[in-house]
């Protein structure tokens, strides 16, 4: 308050504070998502993997049962499924590709002397409909936390994120019904 030359009070005239400003959280990058997706593939896969994320493909090189699965994200069908198998405990990322008999999208093969041990992607191919890609159950230190629900909506989320950087499209099923 301030005091007037004629004796009386006046309000100070200050500013209403201002409203917070809006941050909005800025998109991963194509490279960020890849590193990510790579980490957290591996991490989250009881398997020995080795995992390559790069331009918009995903291969999954699974030691224990010698062979490599191939996902090409432009040709993914959206959206994502997340699965349990066989009463597993773990869940399941079902990634669906568009041209299931084409072996350009979704693919895997044995690892053997004929294919150079999966050290690259040539050799014989056998196409797949879809690429399944596991996240390892867990037992919550502190109860109600959800750790795997949270870790597979996450990797989800990813996928859906970097597929939509690739080209992917919504399946029309998905809309109609």
């Amino acid at each position: 308050m301030l005091l007037t030359s004629t004796g009386g009070l006046a309000a100070e005239k200050t500013p209403p504070p201002e409203a917070p400003a809006q941050v909005r959280k800025v998109d991963p990058t194509a490279a960020q998502t890849e590193e990510w997706l790579r980490e957290h593939i591996e991490a989250w896969n009881d398997s020995e993997v080795h995992v390559t994320v790069k331009d918009c493909r995903i291969m999954v090189l699974d030691k224990p049962r010698e062979r490599t699965e191939i996902v090409d994200l432009r040709g993914l069908l959206l959206p994502i499924e997340v699965i349990r198998l066989d009463s597993a405990r773990n869940a399941t990322l079902r990634l669906r590709v568009k041209q299931k008999h084409t072996g350009t999208y979704s693919m895997f093969r044995k690892c053997g002397p004929e294919n150079r041990y999966c050290a690259e992607p040539t050799g014989k191919f056998q196409s797949l409909p879809y690429v399944d890609l596991t996240v390892t159950s867990v037992t919550d230190f502190i109860s109600g936390r959800r750790t795997d629900e949270d870790k597979s909506l996450r990797l989800e989320r990813a996928l859906e994120h970097y597929s939509r950087l690739c080209g992917a499209m919504e399946d029309a099923r998905n809309r109609l019904f």
